[in-house]
């Protein structure tokens, strides 16, 4: 629930227990506060797991499912997220093990989706020691056709191109958590597959489902039957064969507040249902400032935009949006490649200039050619387009400067806080709204009916 407050506002500060205070300006009124829900942490997680595990949603136990012969593959969420992936496995291989389910049947891949891919060391901290030296592990490689099995396409037109450990196994088993997403309503569940172990032509087109001609935001936290890409992602998984979900309801690193397995359409269902009552923020009058740290992220820059893009409709259209980023210098381009980055900083203020009114030239021309940057341009587009965005990230900064296209960025409060008076010159006294926990909380568009 929101609070307005006039004290000195703490806000999580990276990987630990660690805070940044915002150095709020005197002469603005308090700004109201929206916290995530983040009542009722599990105490015992390999308790939950264990009776998940025994009572799983909509499908047999797992147990049941497999034996003596069985082939199957454990896909994972990639290390940007914070899914307790090394406690998890080591329960669920000695379940298949106990099974009949030998060793080299089984098949570990994280789901990288479009992210880098994971190399030897983050693959041991990602899924563990034991884990790497006992069974093969993948990152899938999105561009080799070779190593991906054509499933032919969806009534829809979507080519489904598998990784090929994970379409030919007996069972899929996927490991992750529900957060709020911007084009899937909440990731989790079959998006581990689609596209997280997919060809580079079906993430395209998975990702493609969730533009359409309206604001990609439209879609943050609806309901999976009214979203185009997860119905797209449902119509591609028909083509698989049975796949279970171990998910998770998460709130920072370390945090779990539930786990369910079972079928990946109710385990889905159930914990959107609850992450939508934790972490929506409740109606109230758009914002003139709005402020959003991107905390629990881990510090992807990527990552951290989608961030300023949850809370984008908290604010009104002229509005000032500011960005709170912490940043791990190992996960600063783990999304958003720094010679990318570099290149648009490089090009300073004239180039924002010309990003910001030539977004949406590069939105239609992307769109007509399928471009597989479709949905960056169209979140780019989204973000700045009537909206003045800053950010406050030393660690950015010091990489590569003080701007990011339109976008400026700021090592120090006291010129960020300058720069929003500059741009709220007409409001010296700001109706503001700050996002501690960012990456958590989101605040859906609202239509008119």
């Amino acid at each position: 629930m929101p609070t307005a407050t006039t004290t000195p506002i703490a806000i999580p500060w990276g990987d630990s227990n660690a805070h940044l205070t915002i150095e709020w300006p005197e002469s603005w009124p308090g700004p109201d506060v929206v916290w995530p829900n983040l009542a009722d942490r599990l105490d015992d997680y390999p308790a939950a797991l264990a009776e998940a595990l025994d009572t799983p949603l909509g499908s047999p136990r797992i147990e049941d499912s497999v034996g003596l012969g069985s082939k199957v593959a454990i896909v994972v969420d990639d290390p940007s997220r914070w899914t307790p992936v090394r406690e998890a496995l080591p329960v669920l291989l000695g379940r298949l093990k106990g099974a009949g389910v030998v060793a080299e049947n089984i098949s570990i891949s994280v789901g990288v989706g479009r992210h880098h891919a994971v190399d030897a060391e983050a693959m041991r901290r990602r899924v563990g020691d034991a884990v790497v030296d006992a069974y093969p592990c993948f990152s899938p490689p999105v561009d080799d056709m070779s190593r991906y099995v054509d499933l032919g396409p969806t009534a829809e037109g979507v080519p489904v191109r598998v990784f090929r450990p994970v379409a030919e196994a007996d069972l899929r088993i996927l490991i992750g958590s529900v957060l709020p997403h911007l084009q899937a309503g909440f990731g989790g569940g079959y998006k581990l597959i689609f596209p997280g172990t997919s060809h580079r032509s079906t993430l395209g087109a998975i990702h493609a489902k969730g533009l359409g001609a309206n604001d990609a935001g439209r879609l943050l936290g609806c309901d999976a039957v009214d979203n185009p890409m997860r119905r797209a992602i449902h119509a591609a998984a028909e083509k698989l064969g049975p796949c279970v979900s171990i998910s998770h309801l998460l709130g920072a690193s370390g945090q779990v507040f539930r786990v369910r397995s079972g079928h990946p359409d109710p385990v889905q269902n159930d914990l959107a249902a609850e992450a939508r009552r934790r972490f929506r923020a409740p109606d109230a009058e758009p914002a003139d400032l709005v402020i959003a740290g991107n905390h629990p992220w881990p510090g992807d820059p990527m990552q951290s935009f989608k961030v300023l893009l949850q809370h984008r409709a908290a604010g009104k259209p002229g509005s000032v949006l500011v960005g709170f980023f912490w940043t791990n210098p190992e996960e600063i381009d783990r999304s958003f490649p720094m010679p990318a980055m570099r290149a648009i900083a490089a090009s300073g203020a004239l180039g924002g200039w010309v990003i910001r009114r030539g977004l949406a030239m590069a939105d239609g021309v992307a769109s007509a050619l399928h471009a597989r940057s479709e949905f960056l341009i169209r979140w780019a587009r989204e973000l700045v387009v009537d909206r003045t965005v800053l950010i406050y990230a030393p660690a950015l900064h010091e990489r590569i400067g003080g701007r990011l296209g339109p976008i400026r960025i700021f090592a120090d409060q006291p010129s960020l806080w300058k720069a929003a008076a500059g741009a709220l010159k007409q409001t010296p006294r700001p109706l503001a709204r700050i996002f501690p926990q960012g990456g958590l909380t989101y605040s859906p568009e609202r239509y008119p009916s």
